[in-house]
């Protein structure tokens, strides 16, 4: 492998604007590998495992206890896995989280992967760092995923599973009033929904936090060939077209599986807040976000706005932008000291969002 060439080698215009640690590690790992973007998807979905690889993951802890549960969803019918960790009593104790009646807070993971990839594997690593270090409750969702299940059933999937969470928290041993939700890419804009559907469901408890990590937020402006318009409003669709990991080819790729090719459904569905969440006719009153961004990725400048929007309509938001790197760096905790940086910093604000007043 060391001697294979680079068929992703990092593109002159991102170059100098690459972390150098993210640049090493993406060189060694990432660059002499097809991605599935790169083939026919029937090529990719017949040897998944070729093209879905861990690249440097973070510490994977023992946790308490690890349990699946099979959930019922509809539209269409069939049933999705939720995760459910557990910390360690000692966790527990550390955390200093427990109610009277031990229930603990919790926070629900989407997973990323264009709404085509990923499973209750890619976010494994910083649940259970999450469950162990502040002393929560992970739930990890196994949501249905595109071609077979497109939108918006990831989403409705999302929405279920939360609802059942709140519905089971006795058993589950879950805090209703602290309940976290978020995710990293596809799992970022399903978080970033999910918190606009849980304002408006009167019966709901009010979630405590919204973790939107490089984030999903404005699917209009994707074309199904080609560069985009130059007069698009995100810079960084133009700026970071050959970002490495999640360029612009790559992000057509998971749009035209999710949303489809039909232009004139696509365009229905782009401007519906369910698929784009900017779009949504009011930000106020929701969860307080967290966003974490990449700072060469084809969606740094949407992550970015959508914090613009929060605040603007009186939602309590933080960005935090990690310059030098690319869409994936959350998962490289093994080895990139800005993906430390980062695990840290979600821990801190599930900390902050579940802290007992």
């Amino acid at each position: 492998m060391e001697d294979s060439p680079l068929v992703n080698a990092l593109h002159p215009s991102v170059v100098d604007r690459m972390d150098p640690q993210f640049a090493e590690i993406y060189n060694k790992y990432q660059a002499p590998k097809l991605r599935a973007d790169q083939v026919m998807y029937d090529e990719y979905n017949a040897d998944r495992p070729k093209y879905t690889f861990p690249i440097v993951p973070g510490p994977s802890p023992e946790v308490g206890s690890v349990k699946i549960y099979k959930i019922p969803v509809s539209d269409p019918a069939g049933e999705i896995d939720v995760q459910v960790y557990v910390p360690t009593v000692d966790a527990i104790a550390r955390g200093g989280l427990k109610t009277k009646d031990g229930k603990l807070p919790a926070h629900m993971d989407f997973h990323g992967g264009g709404f085509v990839i990923g499973n209750l594997k890619s976010d494994e690593s910083w649940c259970r760092q999450a469950c162990q270090e502040v002393g929560c409750i992970i739930l990890n969702v196994d949501y249905r995923l595109a071609p077979d299940f497109p939108h918006p059933v990831p989403l409705t999937d999302c929405w279920t599973a939360l609802k059942w969470a709140f519905k089971n928290a006795d058993e589950l041993g879950v805090d209703s009033s602290r309940v976290s939700i978020g995710g990293l890419s596809a799992g970022g804009q399903l978080a970033a929904v999910v918190a606009l559907l849980a304002r408006d469901e009167p019966s709901m408890p009010k979630l405590v936090l919204q973790m939107l990590i490089v984030p999903v937020i404005d699917v209009r402006f994707i074309p199904l060939e080609g560069s985009c318009a130059p007069d698009v409003p995100y810079e960084s669709y133009i700026k970071n077209e050959f970002a490495p990991c999640l360029p612009l080819n790559r992000l057509r790729w998971f749009y035209k599986l999710w949303l489809g090719t039909d232009m004139d459904a696509r365009k229905k569905m782009a401007e519906d807040f369910k698929a784009s969440p900017i779009l949504a006719p009011s930000h106020a009153n929701l969860a307080p976000a967290t966003i974490h961004i990449a700072g060469v990725d084809t969606l740094t400048s949407e992550g970015i706005a959508y914090h613009y929007v929060l605040v603007k309509d009186g939602t309590p938001s933080t960005l935090k932008v990690y310059e030098g790197c690319g869409h994936p760096f959350g998962h490289w905790d093994g080895q990139l000291d800005k993906a430390k940086e980062f695990v840290q910093d979600t821990m801190n604000a599930l900390r902050k969002a579940y802290h007992i007043k």
